[in-house]
Parts: structure tokens; sequence; C-alpha cells
């Protein structure tokens, strides 16, 4: 008997376990019940359980970040599709990311362990080719993650450039580099400090943005001289883009909601510092996505009418710092409202860098990265993976070098941010419909007979979606305008699939390795 299914015994006893407990109020047996739980799934419990489901709900929420996120690009967007498509594209992608949230939270219910969808995949693949699902799945995920580290540190230094002259002139690409590299730093130091900082961070963070959100979405209107029409906002369709067909213009304009609504997975990395997982983590990415919808929709309406010149916007370096300075007419109201972005934005961060390190920290776990055993270390003081943190720092540092040559380089790691993390989210479902279409265990949270039709949905909209990402933002296509996040999500997976052949094969069995270690 293989090493997996002599694990798929130990499965269905969980299933039955009591889901009426409360997790604001934690007793001692449950942290029993969490620890029998993760060694039911193949691991033995390492890192310390402190977290609860706000706290669950905070990094996802946090880690989405809707008021840094959708500010950082909304400008461009007005090429694509202007008004219409950043206001009815924000409705369709946030529709089908919440399906897609329902389907991991029903996974991440049954499978709460800190690998995410690389455990997912093996779990839910049958024992042949489970390794492979989960070996493709672990380094998509992890290209995707730290191309996000990379995209989140670039949009704080625009956040910091934009307070320097109100989103006019141009700057350095190094002045860019050189914030970025700090910011991941502090990052860096800040996840230094373990999951008890963790926890008060997000907090903190989540009170800010909400806080920030009202203060923004009040204020720019009361101070905008004018404001733009409904019939405006609802309707004017703008397509500075080349292209001739309205629907691939519009497609390009929901890029903008597609970057902004990702992240509400990352809290699966977390879970097992988390108590009653099970529960708490399904609850965190529902929660998270449900205010990131409401918060994102309240956004767009305030900024949309508050617009006061759009090519005035479109054509500024930091079009969200024109934005707030022509609104308000105040350079000190502009630096307060990029300041409010900039907090969020590095809550944004400082989860995402987490999220990577536990990533990195559970493949090294079952072997699955070079030098695992160099880097499945945690910290004995503060439970961190240290040597995680400090691996991804040095990759994101050394992948932006090339940007100094060329922009173009940059915008390909944006869009290979979302390509990655979108793929790294249908690959579960794609596994599940599969493999173990009516087998897939279930935990405390489930969908019943909905979850197949979303695990469909869910996996033709990604899908779809993958293909929108890695068309060129504008018409005719040059060397400067060229969308390389599909080379770049090639090499990935071209990569993947070769590491796998010439070494993988060989000794990744998957990863269940240490429940009795």
């Amino acid at each position: 008997m293989d090493e997996k299914t002599a694990n798929e015994g130990t499965q269905q006893k969980t299933t039955d376990a009591p889901t009426n407990v409360d997790v604001e109020h934690i007793e001692s047996n449950e942290l029993d019940y969490d620890a029998q739980r993760l060694h039911d799934l193949g691991y033995k419990q390492e890192f310390k359980r402190s977290l609860d489901m706000f706290v669950q709900f905070g990094f996802a929420f946090s880690t989405m970040a809707v008021l840094p996120s959708w500010s950082v690009g909304f400008g461009p967007s007005l090429n694509s599709g202007g008004p219409v498509a950043l206001f009815f594209g924000w409705i369709i992608v946030a529709t089908f990311v919440s399906l897609i949230g329902l389907g991991m939270a029903e996974i991440v219910s049954a499978m709460p362990t800190a690998g995410g969808v690389y455990y997912w995949c093996f779990r839910l693949a049958d024992k042949n080719w489970g390794p492979f699902a989960a070996w493709m799945a672990g380094y998509t995920y992890l290209v995707g993650l730290l191309a996000v580290n990379m995209t989140l540190a670039y949009g704080g230094a625009q956040f910091i450039l934009g307070m320097v002259a109100m989103g006019e002139g141009t700057y350095p690409q190094g002045a860019y580099v050189g914030i970025y590299v700090g910011l991941l730093v502090l990052a860096a130091l800040v996840n230094l400090l373990g999951t008890g900082a963790t926890g008060i961070i997000n907090k903190f963070i989540v009170a800010w943005a909400l806080i920030g959100t009202v203060i923004i979405v009040v204020a720019m209107p009361a101070m905008a001289p004018t404001h733009q029409p409904a019939q405006w906002v609802f309707t004017e369709f703008i397509n500075n883009t080349g292209y001739t067909n309205a629907g691939i213009v519009f497609f390009l304009g929901m890029l903008q909601a597609g970057w902004t609504l990702i992240g509400y997975e990352t809290s699966a990395q977390i879970v097992e510092e988390t108590y009653r997982a099970d529960i708490a983590a399904p609850r965190g990415i529902i929660v998270s996505i449900v205010g990131a919808w409401i918060q994102g929709l309240v956004l767009i309406l305030a900024v949309l009418f508050s617009i006061q010149d759009v090519d005035d916007i479109m054509s500024s370096t930091v079009p969200i710092a024109r934005l707030f300075y022509t609104t308000t007419n105040n350079n000190g109201l502009t630096i307060f409202f990029l300041l409010i972005l900039l907090g969020a934005q590095l809550g944004s961060l400082f989860n995402s860098i987490l999220a990577c390190a536990h990533l990195i920290w559970a493949m090294a776990r079952d072997g699955c990265l070079p030098y695992s055993k160099f880097f499945y270390k945690l910290s004995d003081k503060t439970h961190a993976p240290v040597r995680a943190i400090w691996l991804q720092l040095v990759i994101c540092i050394a992948i932006i070098m090339p940007s100094f040559g060329s922009t173009v380089f940059w915008q390909a790691i944006m869009s290979t941010a979302v390509i990655a993390v979108n793929i790294s989210y249908g690959l579960p479902f794609f596994c599940r419909l599969v493999f173990t279409r009516n087998t897939m265990e279930k935990g405390p949270f489930n969908l019943g007979k909905y979850s197949l039709p979303i695990n469909v949905v869910s996996l033709i909209w990604i899908s779809f979606f993958a293909v929108i990402l890695c068309f060129p933002a504008v018409s005719p296509v040059s060397p400067v305008s060229m969308n390389y996040a599909s080379l770049m999500i090639g090499a990935v997976l071209l990569f993947a699939l070769f590491f796998w052949i010439v070494s993988g094969r060989h000794f990744y069995k998957g990863p269940m390795q240490n429940a009795d270690n």
C-alpha cells in the first residue's frame, strides 16, 4: 500500500468532527483537535497556533488590499473601456472570484495545511499523478507569489514618488528600484517578528484600510469642483487602445479588477497557526471576498464621479496622485491620501511576503525545492520561516535588476503575477474534476450539490481570463508594447517540467512525509 493510500484511510474520520465550535472561544482541546487534524493530513504540528478567524479574514482582506491595488493602475485602465469597463468589469470579475473563493473555501476546510494549492493538487489527483500535479502547482504558485511581491513593492514605490510631484514629471528607473528594494527589506524584517506580530499588524491594517476608504470616498466627491454625470459614469466607453473590437477593449479593461481581486487564498498559508482552521479559514476567504467586493464598488463610484480631466489623468506618471490633486487642489490632502494607500499597500506586501515564505517552507518540508533541508527551518524564538523569508528577498531583488534597462520587463512581471496566481487557482479544481470528482473528502464547510458546478464554472473563467491576460494592451503591437507575460509563464512551466523530468520524478513522492517523525 502506497503512502498516499495509507493516509486516505485517516482522512474519513476527520470529516465527522464537530463543527459547532465558536472560534472566538478557544478551548484547550481545540489545539489537540487541530494537531490531530494536521496529523491526519500527513504532518506534525510545528507552528504555534495563536490566530483566530478575524486574523484569517484580516490576512486575506489585507493581502487583496483593494484600496491601493485598484488605485495603482486605474489610470491606464481608463484607456480600455473607460468607466463602463471599470464599473461593470468589477461586477463581472468579482462575481466569478466569489465562485472561485467558495470552491477554495470548501477545499481548505477539508485540507487546512500551509501548502495551500500545492498540497490540494496532490490530494485531489490520483496516486499516479498526485506528485506531478503538486510539483507543477507548487512552482507555478511560487512564481506567482514572488511576482506579486515584486508588484506590491513597485506599487509602493509609485505612491511614494507620487507624493513628490503630485503625479507630474518623470522619475529615473533607479528611484523606483531603490524604493522597491527598501520596501522589500522592510517587509522581510517585519515578518521576522513572527506570528504574534502578524496578528497585530493585520488587525491594524484592516482598520486602516476601512477607515481610509471611508475618508477617501467621502472627502474626494465632497471636495471635487465638478462631478461627472451618472450617464458618463455608467455608459461612457473610452477606447484608446487601437483595437477596433469593443469586446476585446472591454476585456482589457477588466484586467484592473483581475489584478485587484487576487490574494484571498493566501490565508491558507497560515492555517497551521490558526485555531479550528477547518472552520476559520473558509470563513476568512468568503468574508474577505465579500468585503473586497463592497469596498471596491464604493471606491470605483467615488473615483468615477470625481474625475475632473480624463486626459490629464491618463497622461500622468502616477494617475492616482494626479486624481487626488485635481480633485482636492491641495498638496497636503493629496499626500495624506497617498499615505493611506501606502499603508494599505505595505500591509498587503507584509502578508504576501509571509504567505510566500510559508509556501517555500511547506515545499521544503516535502523535499520539493533544491536545498530543502536548509530552508525547512523555523526560528526557535519566533517560529518564523527565517531562511525562506531571506530567500525570496534575494530572488525578488535579483529579478528586478533587468528593469533598469527596460520598463517592458517590469510590465511583464505584473502580468505574470496575475496569470501565474490564476493558473494556480485553477489547478486544484482541474485535479478534482478529473480525478476525484465524487470522492473528494469534505470538511466542516462544503458546497453540497453545488460543489461540482461551481468548480466547473470557476475553471472555465480562469482559463478564459488567463488568455485575456496575455493580450497586448495596445494595437498594433510593437516590441515595446508587446505583452511578454505568456513568454514568461511558458518559461516557468517549461522549467518546472524540465526540473521534474531530470530530477523531481526520481525522488519527490508528494507532501506526506513527517507526521510520524
